[in-house]
């Protein structure tokens, strides 16, 4: 079947597990003032996720490994995607909890541990309004406690994507599409974006990319979008002479077609009778069936 579920989590896992790709967009998003501190040739991902089981639908995460420039130590690398709406005041808090997990995870693996791993968390953020909350955790407390001793001193980097444009978006090419492909599923030069990602679909073409990597980026679109929205990304890659232009549709009414199935499944596990499904859904018990077989086993 499709891929439908957290369709915001799946893409950026996907993109940004390839410790590359990774690297490409923090490099060229962060401040020099702060990516100059790392060899990004070192970055490597670490298993392992962090965040809080009610937020795994607003919130993925990626834990790399990569070594300090100067000193040649090694540190982690916390990266947090953001996707709910709107900017949370208490992410500070959030993200030292998630830090505080890491490094009890790294006591569990190494029990002769002496020193504790510096951590930078960054927080990468996609939603419909702009981040307007501090990035520093003593500014949780009151103004006039903040320079007390027994206030931790903890801030985290933000990568604010709701003010880019979509020519601004950097990094490799298939992290550069997983971006675009967010600002539109956030209604954000939605057709800037879909000819931009059409031009970079072609570039991976013409490099070898493989089927499975544009059925990812088509089944998050279609997973996000409507029909006209589809549409209108098909008919860019046509104009980029892609054949992929034709297969876009297919994708998105194999998710409307999964989202119909799961909906009626659920329905007939909590006892609902069929008469009131095809009243609710116009799907007979027939044609459920027959969509159903129509769906692959699995997918991507």
């Amino acid at each position: 079947m499709a891929d439908i579920h957290q369709p915001h989590d799946r893409l950026f896992r996907s993109v940004f597990s390839d410790a590359s790709e990774a690297a490409a967009l923090l490099q060229a998003a962060l401040p020099d003032s702060v990516g100059d501190n790392f060899d990004w040739t070192t970055l490597t991902l670490v298993d392992g996720t962090f965040i809080d089981e009610d937020l795994q639908g607003s919130q993925s995460d990626l834990l790399y490994q990569v070594e300090h420039a100067a000193t040649r130590q090694p540190m982690s690398m916390y990266l947090l995607f953001e996707h709910q709406s709107s900017p949370d005041p208490w992410m500070p808090l959030r993200l030292l909890r998630y830090c505080c997990r890491i490094w009890e995870a790294d006591r569990r693996d190494d029990p002769g541990r002496r020193e504790l791993r510096p951590i930078m968390p960054v927080v990468f953020y996609q939603g419909a309004r702009g981040w307007n909350h501090p990035t520093e955790f003593s500014d949780l407390f009151p103004e006039t406690a903040r320079a007390l001793p027994w206030v931790p001193r903890f801030t985290h980097e933000l990568i604010d994507q709701t003010a880019l444009t979509p020519e601004a978006v950097a990094g490799d090419v298939r992290g550069r599409i997983a971006q675009l492909l967010m600002m539109v599923a956030f209604d954000r030069h939605v057709d800037r974006a879909l000819q931009l990602t059409a031009q970079l679909i072609l570039s991976l073409s013409q490099a070898g990319g493989e089927a499975d990597e544009f059925r990812r980026f088509f089944l998050y679109l279609a997973s996000t979008q409507d029909r006209e929205v589809i549409e209108r990304f098909g008919e860019a890659l046509q104009r980029q002479g892609l054949q992929q232009g034709d297969e876009i549709m297919t994708y998105a009414e194999e998710v409307r077609a999964e989202v119909q199935v799961e909906m009626v499944e659920g329905l007939l596990r909590v006892g609902v009778t069929w008469d009131v499904i095809e009243a609710a859904t116009g799907l007979t018990e027939a044609k459920f069936q027959e969509l159903k077989a129509q769906l692959p086993a699995s997918g991507s």
